[in-house]
């Protein structure tokens, strides 16, 4: 038995009580230590539900603010938050409920937020300026014109059959295209975006020749779908979903091609063409002028701050751009009937002192491996400079 200083021999010293309340903070303390060395993703996953519910209210609030809940393409969706039974029952009583725009407003917020991720709002804010109403209208066009809810269903079906790094890599490559073609929307057509009229004029054409865009690519732009398809068939994911997944970027340059066939007639004098002409066309003109490998090395520049993020969307969009413009020049010297590499062949013929200059920069270009933010600016110019 130990003998504590200044206590006679034989003596045993007697300690205070340990009250209640020092074992209560006791053990309170080594349970907030256990949760916080070992259940980090539980914490995580708190911190994200409360992030996420200010997001969603905070959003709810700029959409109730807007006229966005009164449109007849939000309002008629009132129906839907409620069961069958009591819209079969009660179905002409459902637009005069006391609480409808807030309904809807819950609906919308819970789609863009569910859908587009916790940062989509503020992305489209960050790149565009754009306000909520704004990112909520793209949202809705976006995923119409698109038909991503039936994407984002049967990818929900792959639950317990297919491993969730693959459906989450699968989800981020849905975002991938909802971010781009946002963008477009909101940079290449009317403010604030007429969603119905949006929907109409892109919605029909993007859905006849969605299914052929795997069939139209070319050279790498089909090696990398084709080897993505196998890559996701391999691991459970049904071909047509893989397929799907696989060409989405390819797919959301099908709203260029909409844009080309309708600035050809407009403006280059064209005659009204199939737009499966101009889709083809579109996607051996990216492969004759390598778009796509200068498409992947701006996808590969770091991300960086908010400027590092803003000067990449500016390099793409350029490219974008650029083919555009291209595309125009070569319909204007085409002949109806020609197939894609005749009208490549034709406009090279008409262009062929400029195209020279622009190729042998490029060429130079391309013997640098991988490309940086100065070598693809000179890229994007060189493009643009084939353009009359």
């Amino acid at each position: 038995m130990a003998v504590e200083a200044g206590v006679p021999q034989g003596e045993v010293l007697e300690r205070p009580p340990v009250s209640r309340t020092w074992l209560a903070l006791f053990a309170l303390a080594w349970f907030g230590y256990w949760l916080l060395i070992m259940l980090p993703g539980q914490f995580m996953i708190m911190k994200l539900a409360s992030v996420l519910a200010h997001v969603k209210l905070d959003l709810k609030d700029d959409v109730l603010a807007s006229d966005l809940p009164d449109l007849e393409v939000f309002a008629r969706r009132l129906p839907d938050y409620f069961p069958s039974r009591l819209r079969a029952e009660f179905g002409n009583a459902i637009g005069a409920h006391p609480l409808c725009r807030e309904i809807t407003s819950t609906l919308l917020v819970n789609e863009v937020v569910d859908g587009g991720g916790l940062s989509y709002a503020f992305r489209l804010r960050e790149e565009l300026s754009a306000s909520a109403t704004d990112a909520v209208r793209a949202f809705a066009v976006t995923t119409n014109v698109f038909e991503l809810p039936d994407l984002w269903r049967d990818i929900r079906a792959l639950d317990n059959a297919v491993p969730t790094e693959v459906t989450d890599r699968m989800q981020l490559d849905i975002r991938r295209l909802l971010d781009r073609a946002s963008r477009w929307f909101l940079s290449n057509r009317p403010q604030p975006l007429a969603v119905g009229a949006e929907i109409s004029r892109f919605g029909r054409i993007v859905h006849e020749l969605a299914p052929s865009v795997f069939d139209l690519l070319r050279g790498q732009a089909r090696e990398d779908a084709s080897g993505q398809t196998e890559s996701l068939r391999e691991q459970g994911v049904p071909e047509s979903i893989g397929r799907r997944i696989a060409t989405l970027l390819d797919v959301y340059a099908l709203l260029d091609v909409i844009e080309i066939a309708e600035l050809a007639e407009r403006e280059a004098y064209v005659a009204e063409r199939p737009h499966v002409e101009t889709a083809e066309l579109y996607y051996a003109l990216s492969d004759h002028l390598g778009i796509d490998r200068l498409l992947d090395a701006v996808s590969a520049l770091e991300r960086g701050n908010r400027w590092h993020a803003l000067a990449r969307l500016a390099l793409r969009d350029d490219l974008y751009s650029s083919v555009r413009a291209i595309e125009v020049d070569v319909l204007r010297h085409a002949d109806a009937g020609d197939s894609p590499d005749t009208k490549i062949a034709k406009w090279e013929e008409s262009n062929a002192s400029r195209l020279g200059r622009a190729r042998a920069t490029l060429g130079e270009l391309a013997k640098i491996g991988r490309l940086d933010l100065a070598t693809l600016s000179v890229a994007a110019r060189q493009v643009r400079a084939m353009v009359r």
